[in-house]
């Protein structure tokens, strides 16, 4: 008798574990909803907002991402090919060969410095718009979107001074290989007064 009783009790000690567990994974579950839910209304958020700022579709935002382009690069590749009458197609296969935003600009007669406040005023529009509903989820999407283009201008400053640093070390050399330019000591000290 005692063996069947420390059986039973053994089963619902099993049963009670069985019972916990699943209702923790319950509510593991239940958050993982919300979490996915959140994610889908953030997203949505972002989506609106690009589609505003880059004026692309939503479809063409989507298939950008899948390619591994991030939102700041989208939208400064949508606002070049609405200001540019050109298609996004163009102004990313110009970006893939190695032009900066600041040249693709360029290229098609248009400054970056216009096209940036018109991307940061739509941002800021669409954030003042949050901020009066009340939408937290857009308010983040203002937030994120504005951080990932402006990570976008650091990198075309970063690459302007990269440029010029190269551009002024190839005049440096072609100065030191110029006759009586170089500083070698093998002409003598230069008169800077001729």
């Amino acid at each position: 008798m005692k063996k069947i009783l420390i059986g039973i009790g053994a089963m619902g000690l099993a049963l009670a574990i069985t019972g916990i567990a699943l209702a923790e994974e319950g509510a593991d579950l239940q958050v993982k909803k919300q979490v996915v839910t959140k994610a889908q209304t953030v997203n949505k958020e972002q989506l609106q907002l690009m589609e505003k700022v880059g004026g692309l579709d939503q479809q063409t935002i989507e298939a950008m991402r899948k390619q591994h382009y991030g939102d700041g690069e989208i939208v400064i590749a949508g606002a070049l090919a609405k200001a540019s009458n050109q298609p996004i197609s163009e102004i990313m296969a110009l970006r893939q060969n190695g032009m900066g935003w600041g040249q693709i600009a360029q290229k098609y007669d248009l400054k970056l410095g216009n096209i940036m406040k018109s991307v940061h005023a739509n941002i800021n529009a669409f954030e003042k718009n949050a901020k009066q509903t009340g939408s937290r989820d857009a308010i983040n999407a203002a937030n994120r979107l504005r951080n990932e283009v402006q990570n976008q201008e650091r990198m075309e400053i970063h690459e302007k001074m990269m440029q010029r640093n190269q551009q002024m070390q190839k005049e440096m050399n072609n100065m030191h290989q110029e006759p009586g330019m170089q500083m070698n000591g093998q002409h003598g000290p230069m008169d800077m007064h001729r």
